[in-house]
């Protein structure tokens, strides 16, 4: 495992995806060069000087370019912390710690298998499309063929839709308001797409934890492989606080989610 590192970045990018919803995007070529999709990062959001919030908060990387040497980090603007680092400005400078923890597991790809084009089945659920661009775009470049479901409340918050079907996914989409043509919740869309027989090899997904455990429910019944990118509240992200535990499946113990997931096969973790 790549040890995590602490760089000063500096932001290059703000991009308001909607009214609460911002990327942003921080040069930390050191970071960038070993991210890989599904981990994450822990972002000092207040100036040097200043303790207020006292701690770090976890993002999943959003975009990773390895080239130009940046990382973007997707989020809702829900308080004190966020409020702060969207306020940052063009060339400020913050501090970052990664990556940490464990990515998404690629499905293999061997020769035999190019032709039949693997297919991938990823759920997001709110924010929990945050990490998915990264894992989504190297799965295309990898040769796997991807659809994507995703659902959030409202239709104006449906962000990367329109970049991820860019990419060569297979999107659809929903939303609880009226304001979609396919109104309703992400579980409605996998179920009718397991249901009319589509077959996947593995399944991804992320997003609030009732979610996840319909969509474990739904993917087991189906005899699909299925990933969990867990949403938790992660303070020093090093497995130290243990304040991010999650139950593992069968009453084994618990996870520390910084530091053996966030990224968990469902057939190991007790969702309730």
């Amino acid at each position: 495992m790549v040890k995590a590192i602490f760089e000063q970045g500096t932001v290059v990018g703000h991009e308001a995806l909607s009214p609460s919803i911002v990327r942003t995007t921080i040069l930390s070529p050191g970071i960038a060069a070993e991210a890989a999709p599904g981990q994450f990062v822990n972002i000092k959001c207040t100036p040097s000087i200043s303790y207020d919030p006292l701690l770090p908060r976890p993002f999943s990387y959003n975009r990773i370019d390895r080239v130009r040497g940046t990382f973007a980090v997707l989020y809702r603007v829900v308080g004190r912390g966020t409020e702060l680092l969207r306020s940052y400005r063009i060339g400020d400078k913050l501090t970052t710690l990664g990556p940490l923890g464990k990515g998404f597991v690629p499905p293999e790809l061997s020769p035999s298998t190019v032709a039949a084009k693997k297919k991938i089945l990823i759920v997001a659920g709110g924010m929990g499309i945050a990490p998915f661009y990264p894992l989504a775009e190297s799965l295309l470049i990898g040769g796997f063929a991807v659809k994507l479901l995703y659902g959030t409340r409202s239709a104006v918050d449906l962000a990367d839709r329109d970049e991820l079907a860019h990419l060569g996914a297979d999107m659809l989409c929903c939303a609880e308001d009226l304001d979609l043509e396919r109104p309703g919740l992400v579980t409605d869309l996998l179920r009718t797409t397991l249901g009319a027989g589509e077959c996947f090899d593995v399944a991804y997904a992320c997003g609030p934890r009732g979610m996840l455990s319909a969509v474990k429910r739904v993917c087991q019944s189906s005899h699909l492989p299925l990933q969990l990118s867990l949403e938790e509240h992660m303070a020093c992200g090093l497995g130290v606080c243990l304040g991010c535990t999650c139950e593992r499946a069968g009453g084994e113990g618990y996870w520390h989610v910084c530091t053996d997931g966030p990224v968990i096969w469902a057939e190991e973790v007790d969702l309730g």
